[in-house]
């Protein structure tokens, strides 16, 4: 194998590895096991390793003291902390994005909507999910903006962990994709500012279903 070639393998791990954290496929304390991940992405151990050693530099994973990889716990505190950054910039991204989409995006988004729809009936977690992200990275992709782009899927590789626990509220599983919708209607109307609007109150629901489910710390 060329040095090119191993490269591209790091990248690729790396990558996925990303998507995961971003999508809620790694929970928080979950130990990144290589020979696993290897098995699972179909290529060997050492671009595994050299990914999530890079991860580890990001401080998007950490190392324990047993010398096992994890995804970072979520406190209550660091949760609040994140959550005013994510309502003003992927609101904002809303807002931007709402006068650039097209009608070919519409109907994308409506499909996914559809597709939504149906997780929340079958409980399909881990489907709704990599949906929910896919829904929303339309959106925010659209922005016209690349820069907030990066901050906000930063972002979410910090708190994606967590919303494995989404599906465990009723209240969110039943109402998720009605907030999904707002949104929708917003940006069909050209009301960029509705949809800023409803992207906030779309994180804020989640928001609700999340916290009581997040480590406290001692001053909680």
């Amino acid at each position: 194998m060329t040095k090119i070639e191993r490269e591209a393998l790091n990248d690729r791990a790396y990558e996925e590895i990303l998507k995961g954290m971003a999508d809620g496929t790694y929970m928080p304390m979950q130990p990144m096991v290589i020979r696993n991940l290897a098995d699972n992405f179909g290529i060997s151990a050492t671009p595994i390793r050299e990914a999530l050693q890079r991860l580890i530099a990001e401080r998007l994973l950490v190392q324990l003291p047993n010398r096992s990889i994890v995804v970072p716990q979520m406190t209550v505190e660091r949760f609040h902390h994140l959550l005013p950054m994510r309502i003003a910039l992927e609101g904002m991204a809303a807002e931007l994005a709402t006068p650039l989409l097209t009608e070919r995006d519409f109907a994308k988004i409506e499909t996914l909507l559809n597709r939504i729809a149906e997780t929340t009936l079958t409980f399909d977690a881990r489907t709704y999910l990599k949906l929910n992200r896919e829904f929303h990275f339309i959106i925010y992709e659209k922005s016209g903006n690349p820069e907030l782009l990066q901050v906000i899927q930063g972002l979410w590789l910090k708190v994606g962990p967590v919303f494995n626990g989404l599906f465990d509220a009723d209240h969110y599983r039943e109402h998720a994709n009605d907030e999904h919708r707002n949104i929708l209607a917003a940006m069909k109307r050209g009301d960029a500012v509705g949809a800023r609007e409803a992207m906030a109150e779309d994180l804020k629901l989640a928001a609700e279903a999340l916290l009581p489910r997040l480590l406290r710390s001692p001053a909680d």
